[in-house]
């Protein structure tokens, strides 16, 4: 993590590219993000310099409140609709697309197949192109992030093969809507 190295910083870049073609054409966004952090880390400007960071969890009842750092101004959705880019477990290890509301400067998660709760995952995904992401009102993303330290892979399990779906002559790139970025 980049918390644990002195004088690094990481931009969070889940928000740009096409859901084929992951490397965004549009560099803006990603090249903004990384100016905030260096005005903010380097030259000492003051405004937020990142979306929501994860802070820590807390279990209540058959919900997880999750706390945030860099929430900015309040915390919010990339689009109209309800957060669908978190996941939760019970300690069965299965996992369930969760409700997620954004109470102040958390965000309670819960599932009703879920009665114990003890993990959540955010974009924890391959490509999170289509989920309905978390950011701040300066229009920064959090970072995909999980709350289990469970083994990511089986060594046991059968091998899947992920095909990843070819690019057309004739498909043009379409970068992904995100909140504008307000400082």
């Amino acid at each position: 993590m980049t918390q644990d190295v002195p004088n690094t910083a990481m931009a969070v870049s889940i928000d740009t590219g096409d859901a084929i073609a992951l490397h965004p054409k549009n560099k803006k966004p990603i090249g903004i993000r990384h100016a905030y952090l260096a005005l903010k880390r380097t030259y000492g400007k003051d405004f937020v310099d990142s979306g929501p960071r994860y802070r820590q969890q807390t279990v209540q009842g058959n919900k997880i409140v999750l706390q945030f750092d860099s929430v900015g101004s309040g915390m919010m959705p990339a689009r109209l609709g309800k957060l669908d880019a978190f996941a939760i477990s019970s300690n069965n290890q299965v996992w369930h697309w969760a409700d997620a509301v954004i109470k102040g400067n958390t965000i309670v998660v819960s599932s009703a197949e879920v009665s114990d709760p003890v993990a959540v995952r955010y974009a924890w995904g391959m490509n999170p192109s289509q989920r309905n992401l978390l950011y701040n009102q300066e229009g920064l993303p959090a970072s995909p992030f999980r709350t289990d330290d469970w083994p990511l892979f089986d060594p046991e399990a059968e091998i899947v093969t992920v095909v990843k779906p070819a690019k057309s002559e004739t498909k043009i790139s379409i970068d992904w809507e995100r909140p504008k970025m307000y400082q």
